[in-house]
């Protein structure tokens, strides 16, 4: 089964309302970004981590390297999250900023 991006969208903010309930977070307009930036924050470690330029942890290489994938998903969702609580297409605005870009036309 094949999901668009905005089934993602809508699954992650299913998922996202689930969080906020159970754990008492009121998802308000900063709320958005400033998740998106502690999740940010968690990729650098991760990556930091994964090229070997922060602790392991006694983790292992896979270990490492499934934190940095999770924490990408997480920097997703949030960008998913605040384009949906924006009312904003991220597909019409990905072929408008970047797709415009590539050449199309028959050589």
């Amino acid at each position: 089964m094949s999901r668009t991006l905005a089934d993602i969208q809508q699954d992650a903010e299913a998922v996202s309302r689930l969080y906020a309930r159970n754990c008492g977070i009121d998802r308000n307009d900063d709320w958005y970004v400033l998740k998106l930036q502690e999740e940010a924050g968690e990729l650098t470690s991760a990556y930091l981590r994964l090229t070997a330029r922060g602790r392991d942890k006694g983790e292992t290489r896979d270990a490492i390297r499934r934190q940095f994938e999770d924490e990408l998903a997480d920097c997703m969702a949030q960008i998913l999250l605040i384009a949906e609580k924006n009312g904003v297409d991220l597909e019409a605005a990905m072929e408008r900023k970047w797709f415009a870009y590539l050449d199309t036309s028959p050589a």
